[in-house]
């Protein structure tokens, strides 16, 4: 195989590109050991790196990634891919994570919407979570779920607490203010149903 380029990415990186499109990045320190130069590098070095080390390095990657925290499929994903490892390299480790439940996006969506009903509304933690890579409908789905299990904070509630943090009096509040607390709520995602039940409800 020949060695078209060896591009620096930092001083500890390099990337490798190949005549036939493959690139791969790899340590520099890994240059010296398996005599990666410009130029043609025997078949059978290549395919070490690429079979061998690198899935190593990325599973290692992962699980140190992964040791502590939860994260979803599609975080993951994009921290290895952001290290230089390629679609398919990702793209096993994590069903390798997956097949050990080291990683797991029903159990991801579950405690991120339980930890954060308190605070957000149903719109913004779906939201929230399809930047995580998460399908809105699935996590729409969990948080009805858990709704009608009893375990989240209902929206009108959730107004209501912060409707009392705000100190808007309905009682005394005049016509502006009423609009003003209502366009804040429509903005953290509240349906105007929920925002005046909970102002008539205070």
């Amino acid at each position: 195989m020949f060695i078209d380029e060896i591009k620096e990415i930092n001083s500890q990186k390099v990337k490798i590109f190949t005549d036939n499109g493959i690139a791969f990045v790899l340590y520099k320190g890994d240059l010296s050991k398996y005599g990666i130069k410009t130029g043609e590098v025997e078949d059978s070095v290549i395919d070490e790196i690429l079979t061998d080390l690198i899935p190593k390095r990325a599973l290692a990657r992962a699980l140190k990634i992964v040791t502590g925290r939860d994260m979803t499929e599609k975080m993951l994903f994009d921290k290895l891919s952001d290290d230089g490892y390629s679609d398919e390299v990702c793209e096993d480790v994590i069903e390798k994570l997956k097949s050990e439940r080291l990683i797991d996006d029903e159990r991801f969506i579950r405690g991120y919407i339980e930890s954060k009903s308190s605070k957000k509304s149903k719109r913004d933690i779906i939201a929230a979570l399809y930047e995580k890579g998460i399908d809105p409908d699935i996590a729409s789905s969990v948080y009805d779920e858990l709704y009608s299990e009893g375990e989240l904070t209902s929206e009108i509630d959730l107004i209501k607490t912060l409707l009392i943090k705000r100190r808007f009096d309905p009682e005394n509040a005049d016509y502006e203010e009423c609009q003003k607390e209502i366009q804040y709520l429509l903005r953290k995602g509240f349906s105007f149903d929920s925002i005046r039940s909970a102002m008539k409800g205070l």
